[in-house]
C-alpha cells in the first residue's frame, strides 16, 4: 500500500469516527430561559454552568438554584419548565423527525423513540412533545415515589422530602401533581392511578399511596407555573 493509498484510508477513517462520534452526542435540548444560576452535570462529571441556547444531553442532570427557572425545549418540541432548587435528569432522549412517504417508497420504520426522565429534587411543569404522542410508553417521569406516565398532556409535578420551606405550613412530604390538560398515569408499588386534566393528587412518600385532593395545593399554587411555551 503507497502512502497516498494509506493518507486517503486514514483520512476516510477520520470521518467515520468524526461522524459517529457527532451522532453519540447529539443534544436533546436546548435552553430557552434562566433566570438565575443553573448548572448540568454530565455522565463523566464535568459540570457545566448553563445559559440560553446551551444544549443539553442524554445523561445530563440538571440543577437549579434559589429563584431560578430554568426552560427546556427538546428536539421533539417537548417542554420542561425546572422550579427552583431543582434537581431533573435526562436518563434516555431519543427522537427521530419521520420521513414523508413517497410514491414507490416503503414506508419506514417507525422510529425508536424515548423521553425518559428523573425527578431527584423540586419540581417542574412539563408539555408533551412529539415522543410522547406517537407513543405513549416512550415517555416517563421516575420520582422516589411514583413513576408518571403520560396520556397526551400537560402537567405540573413537585417533590417535597423536608425541602418545600417556602409554603406555610409546611407540607406533608410527598409528590403533588396537576394535570392542566390531557391526563397523567402515576404507578407506586400499590398501582396505577389516572390523573385527568382539572385534578390534583398526592402521593405518600411513606405508604406510595395516591390521593385525589379536594383542593389545589399550596405547594403548586403559592408560586405557580407558567406554560413553558409562554418562557422560550
Amino acid at each position: 500500500m503507497n502512502a497516498a493509498t494509506r493518507n486517503s484510508l486514514a483520512a476516510l477513517l477520520a470521518l467515520v469516527l468524526s461522524t459517529a462520534a457527532g451522532a453519540a452526542v447529539a443534544p436533546a435540548g436546548t435552553i430557552s430561559m434562566v433566570t438565575g444560576r443553573a448548572t448540568a452535570v454530565g455522565p463523566d462529571g464535568t459540570v457545566r454552568a448553563l445559559k440560553e441556547d446551551d444544549k443539553v444531553f442524554e445523561g445530563d442532570v440538571l440543577s437549579t438554584g434559589p429563584s431560578t427557572y430554568l426552560n427546556v425545549v427538546f428536539r421533539d418540541n417537548g417542554r420542561i419548565l425546572l422550579r427552583p432548587n431543582t434537581r431533573f435528569a435526562i436518563d434516555a432522549f431519543k427522537f427521530q423527525a419521520p420521513v414523508a412517504a413517497a410514491p414507490g417508497r416503503p414506508a419506514a420504520a417507525a422510529p425508536a423513540d424515548s423521553a425518559f426522565f428523573r425527578l431527584l429534587k423540586g419540581g417542574f411543569r412539563a408539555v408533551t412533545g412529539a415522543v410522547g404522542k406517537r407513543d405513549q410508553a416512550d415517555y416517563r417521569v421516575r420520582t422516589p415515589v411514583a413513576t408518571i406516565g403520560i396520556r397526551g398532556t400537560d402537567y405540573e409535578s413537585r417533590l417535597c422530602q423536608g425541602d418545600c420551606l417556602d409554603v406555610d405550613p409546611p407540607p406533608t412530604d410527598g409528590l403533588y401533581t396537576g394535570v392542566n390538560d390531557g391526563a397523567i398515569a402515576l404507578t407506586t408499588g400499590t398501582g396505577t392511578t389516572e390523573q385527568g386534566k382539572g385534578k390534583f393528587t398526592f402521593t405518600s412518600l411513606v405508604t406510595g399511596g395516591v390521593v385525589t385532593l379536594k383542593a389545589p395545593p399550596k405547594v403548586l399554587t403559592q408560586d405557580p407555573m407558567p406554560d413553558p411555551a409562554d418562557c422560550d
